[in-house]
């Protein structure tokens, strides 16, 4: 099944990301539309993105640090929290198992975007009242956000 939202949708729900389409990150600029669907296979997908030049943004707890996180970019640190990036044109097995093994631990996020560059990340934890990762300046972007148990996708698009 295949839900679209529109801009306009979106703006008519009292908290769109939350509670409608269930992103795990907060977003300041809505996006232009938003569809959620199945998708066949979530590590199928996932690989499929890479290759299409999509980078992987990982977020999760600085302890402890499966040896998996030892080569990848830190985009961004706090005391609690590590933003990293994983750029490669598939995903290890030793990353997919991490991932997976996290999906619904609430302190681990990852996303896909479309370009990197310029977006904004404020990491949580930063400030008392921030308890999750959020993003901004996303412009002209695309956001991925895989539910690997449930094979079950959202996207996001800004134009």
């Amino acid at each position: 099944m295949k839900i679209i939202y529109s801009h306009e949708d979106l703006l008519a729900l009292e908290n769109p990301f939350e509670y409608e389409v269930g992103l795990p990150i907060r977003i300041r600029e809505l996006p232009a539309f938003v569809i959620e669907e199945e998708v066949p296979d979530s590590r199928e997908q996932l690989d499929c993105f890479l290759k299409e030049g999509y980078t992987l943004v990982i977020q999760k707890p600085r302890i402890p640090n499966p040896p998996v996180f030892a080569g990848l970019h830190v985009i961004a640190e706090n005391t609690v929290m590590k933003l990293y990036a994983y750029e490669a044109n598939h995903s290890e097995d030793a990353l997919w198992d991490v991932l997976s093994e996290n999906e619904y631990n609430r302190h681990w996020v990852s996303f896909l975007l479309k370009k990197i560059e310029g977006v904004r990340f404020e990491l949580p934890y930063t400030n008392e009242a921030q308890s999750s990762l959020k993003l901004s300046n996303l412009k002209t972007n695309e956001l991925v956000h895989l539910r690997f148990e449930t094979n079950q996708g959202v996207t996001c698009q800004w134009e």
